[in-house]
């Protein structure tokens, strides 16, 4: 039967109102509101009154699952992306026990997490010391089902998850390029962390300043400068997850302009936070790259207006409370990550509608840069016949004032309890069932799907 979303508002054809027409999980139709067709149609949804955006994507969760699912787990994150307007994520390869970094654990996991899930998803392979020379099985993962590689250029705090030295960083992009598979890294340099780490911890320092000074810009950038004079070499497709300064964005512009093919993400704690926030706040906002400074928030979103930066990641990092508590008195000692993927997106939209940035320029990072940059995601991020039927509905003149009730992760802690945004979402779509509505919470079932090819 076909099924119909009303009074959708476009943000994207100039604000025009459209009856958005669905067959299972597919836009098949966008009609003008005159059409009478649409009265014998499933109303799935009326959207008066608010925007209807392509179901959010967010590339970078860590839900722990299988393995540590006393920190996450599939049913609840999933469950918060949702309520997030988010209707497809895609897992990184640690933080799950054991990591994914071989054809037996990718296919375990792909077979764990069959009807667990609330949203669509996808999965990172880890490339890492250990498998990077191990061509045969990268090529396996490369042609599972996967959506690129993720690798370290810093310890990751996993044991069974090495980082990647320059040699093995170069092999790495070498084979990724091969396999023309997108290759996402985490660009902090070990070799200079881990001298001012010493130092510091040698000096009895165990406040939150301590570990800001042991991971400057110049470790990101240091990084960036070899990623991008490798990738010269042979071509890899880059992908950055969470850049935190201006500086970085900038170098890497300048590479994308002479033909580097390189992707940037940010995260909303760096647009809404910075150091001074997480100095106050200790461990509940202790991720890496920290937080930077004033200066550098208002410098990310100067990137954002520019369009230098291509999408938004949440990096949602849940652990065990216990884990963030035990850095209060030694900052070395908490877990490092932000529960973000409920309320991340929200308060990306709301403080870029309060800096007077269009709907226009900020939903892209959400939905549609992402689509096109990963082959698995090209049925997604638009709203035109043929996509696939993910949806949110937003009503940017709502207010939403975040409790720790509403959190639906885990464990109900995270930096944006508290905040006040401008814009709530209403309700979200996903494979064209109303699967979220803010005044009913939760209404669909662990029906998401595994990103495959088509």
């Amino acid at each position: 039967m076909k099924k119909v979303i009303k009074n959708a508002r476009l943000y994207d054809k100039q604000e025009e109102k459209k009856n958005i027409v669905m067959e299972g999980d597919e836009i098949t139709a966008i009609l003008p509101l005159s059409d009478a067709t649409v009265e014998g149609m499933q109303l799935i949804y009326d959207a008066a009154g608010a925007y209807v955006f392509p179901g959010f994507i967010d590339v970078h969760v860590h839900f722990n699952d299988p393995g540590r699912c006393d920190w996450e787990g599939f049913p609840t994150g999933s469950t918060a992306a949702v309520a997030g307007g988010v209707t497809t994520v895609v897992d990184m390869p640690l933080n799950c026990h054991p990591s994914v970094i071989d054809m037996i654990t990718l296919k375990n996991k792909q077979n764990h997490l069959r009807g667990r899930s609330y949203c669509n998803y996808g999965l990172w392979a880890g490339i890492t010391a250990n498998n990077v020379h191990q061509e045969k099985e990268l090529e396996q993962m490369a042609l599972a089902g996967i959506v690129g590689f993720k690798g370290f250029l810093s310890e990751s705090g996993i044991e069974d998850f090495p980082y990647l030295d320059e040699a093995s960083l170069s092999s790495a992009m070498k084979y990724c390029a091969q396999l023309n598979t997108v290759l996402a890294l985490h660009a902090e340099w070990e070799n200079d962390i881990a001298p001012l780490e010493k130092r510091l911890r040698a000096a009895g320092r165990t406040d939150v300043r301590a570990f800001l000074e042991s991971r400057p810009v110049e470790a990101e950038l240091s990084a960036i400068n070899r990623v991008i004079e490798i990738a010269g070499k042979y071509g890899t497709k880059i992908h950055v997850v969470h850049v935190s300064h201006p500086e970085v964005v900038a170098l890497l512009q300048q590479a994308k302009a002479s033909g580097i093919d390189v992707f940037i993400e940010t995260c909303p704690h760096y647009l809404l936070f910075h150091e001074e926030d997480f100095i106050q706040q200790g461990p509940v906002l202790k991720c890496a790259p920290p937080l930077r400074s004033r200066d550098s928030v208002e410098g990310l979103w100067e990137c954002i207006d520019r369009g230098w930066i291509d999408s938004i990641g949440s990096d949602h990092s849940p652990c065990l409370p216990s884990m963030k508590d035990r850095g209060k008195e030694n900052i070395w000692l908490a877990w490092g990550g932000i529960q973000g993927v409920q309320f991340g997106n929200q308060a990306f939209i709301s403080e870029g509608v309060r800096r007077q940035l269009s709907l226009s320029k900020l939903v892209p990072l959400l939905t549609s840069n992402l689509a096109s940059r990963f082959d698995l995601l090209k049925n997604e991020g638009e709203i035109s016949e043929g996509k696939q039927a993910n949806f949110v509905i937003y009503q940017t003149q709502r207010t939403k004032y975040v409790r720790k009730d509403d959190l639906l992760f885990r464990h109900k802690f995270s930096p944006y309890v508290g905040m006040e945004f401008q814009g709530e979402i209403q309700a979200t779509i996903v494979n064209g069932s109303l699967s979220y509505e803010r005044e009913k919470g939760m209404l669909g079932n662990l029906m998401g799907e595994r990103l495959s090819p088509r």
